[in-house]
């Protein structure tokens, strides 16, 4: 009976701790989607081209940690590929400033847009520290060290 007990035990304590480290993984706010809502107060495109050209898809919402099996939804150039260290350029559509990081969790070198600003301002209309090495992005985000667009 003890035996029985101890290993009912050690399994509850096995799962909670589980439980707990699963549960402190960082969390997406966004979703992927053809165009932005009219009524999503974050949101920003990632291009497949440079020059806010080629294939594009849409993201709304706040973070997101990775860009893992997201893909390029409308038409042109890239059409189908994977956004992740994919993207060439992106616009911000949104009030706050947007973060595109190289590495996933919001990690590593970094491009900042402003409010409302695309990458056509920056060398050769395309991100910087992030060209086709892009991972992850964030809103409102400390971004000392990024290039400013």
């Amino acid at each position: 009976m003890r035996t029985r007990r101890k290993i009912a035990s050690l399994g509850l304590t096995a799962a909670a701790t589980a439980g707990l480290v699963l549960g402190t993984a960082p969390q997406s706010h966004a979703s992927a989607a053809p165009y932005c809502d009219n009524y999503n107060p974050y949101c920003m495109h990632f291009y497949y081209n440079s020059g806010l050209s080629g294939s594009f898809t849409a993201f709304v919402g706040f973070d997101h940690y990775t860009l893992d099996g997201y893909k390029f939804l409308r038409d042109g150039a890239g059409k189908g590929q994977y956004v992740k260290n994919n993207a060439a350029s992106a616009s911000n559509l949104s009030d706050y400033d947007l973060n595109v990081y190289f590495n996933s969790n919001l990690s590593g070198a970094c491009d900042s847009i402003p409010p409302y600003g695309t990458t056509n301002t920056g060398p050769n209309d395309r991100l910087v520290n992030t060209y086709n090495e892009n991972a992850s992005f964030g809103y409102g985000r400390y971004n000392g060290n990024c290039y400013k667009f």
